[in-house]
């Protein structure tokens, strides 16, 4: 997969296969456009079709309402892995400015998309939206097709236990400790990656040593509590138990969302060495105990409970 940082790069002999988005998330529901585009660019009647996925970052509701903070499912880097995997020939990475966001549709059709890629057909998601009046692409788009040769196809919505999946709704359910449903419409597990780095070593003294993560400040954390997870270092899995949260019996001061992983049987020193983490289930939430004889006790529990899920699922 040939990569660009803006579309200006981009260059191919042969005519294109386009689809366009965020793909915030690389859902099931986004491999099933990149699979409508890889299936189109085939060759069909003895032509050959390059496949294009044109992206954006940062995230349009980034920069149109700036005064929110606006949480990816994907770091850039997450996102462009991912997209490598499904076997497209050509990724476009265009910044997302104000300035681009006041393009109508007609104008980024007839300027940049048809003359740039020698487009043949594209492919769109059911609620694609591109232009400065956020038009629906596969409408507009469709108005404006005969004039330029191309052929629209629109994708239907892909649906998990009746419920349309869309990286909107993956952010909600994953902020309601939904896990379970948010990794389903994912196709994997949501992960958290990063450094490794020093707390304030309550979890060994305890009894319970703890990893401390720093995430990427613009990652969706999942809702307050305790989860079930397994986690990849140096390529080899291990299980664990996470802790999101402020311990409000520890640390009644601070408010800062912490991220905790303990994991079971590994003793080695990973000061400052990257951790992915696989959220898998949760298993409570947040909860303030009286003591810290209490809250040891809590995680004792809390360490049965995601041993018998592993246990479980392990014989399923």
């Amino acid at each position: 997969m040939k990569i660009y940082s803006l579309i200006d790069e981009f260059y191919s002999f042969f005519p294109c296969v386009l689809t366009l988005g965020i793909f915030d998330g690389v859902h099931v529901g986004h491999k099933k456009i990149i699979e409508n585009l890889i299936f189109r660019s085939h060759n069909q009647n003895q032509k050959k079709y390059c496949s294009v996925l044109l992206t954006f970052h940062p995230h349009p509701k980034e920069i149109l309402n700036s005064d929110k903070k606006f949480l990816y499912l994907n770091t850039l880097p997450e996102r462009i892995y991912k997209l490598k995997k499904t076997g497209i020939e050509h990724l476009i990475v265009h910044p997302f400015t104000t300035t681009f966001s006041k393009l109508r549709t007609k104008d980024f059709l007839k300027k940049i998309l048809h003359p740039k890629f020698k487009i043949k057909k594209i492919i769109t998601g059911y609620d694609s939206h591109i232009g400065r009046n956020r038009d629906n692409s596969y409408e507009e788009l469709k108005k404006l097709s005969h004039i330029y040769g191309v052929k629209v196809y629109q994708v239907r919505p892909y649906k998990l236990r009746k419920k349309i999946v869309s990286s909107t709704k993956i952010r909600e359910s994953i902020s309601l400790g939904n896990i379970q449903w948010a990794n389903q419409a994912l196709g994997y597990f949501y992960t958290l990656s990063g450094y490794v780095i020093e707390g304030k070593g309550i979890g060994r003294m305890i009894n319970f040593p703890t990893a401390n993560l720093q995430v990427d400040s613009k990652k969706m954390i999942p809702k307050k509590g305790v989860y079930a997870v397994k986690i990849n270092y140096l390529n080899n899995i291990y299980l664990g138990m996470l802790n999101i949260g402020i311990n409000p019996t520890i640390d009644q001061e601070n408010k800062k969302i912490k991220i905790e992983v303990h994991i079971f049987d590994f003793f080695d020193n990973i000061y400052g060495k990257k951790i992915d983490i696989l959220i898998i289930h949760i298993i409570r939430e947040e909860k303030k105990f009286n003591s810290i004889q209490e809250l040891r006790k809590q995680i004792c529990i809390d360490k049965i409970n995601v041993q018998k899920f592993f246990s479980c699922e392990k014989k399923n």
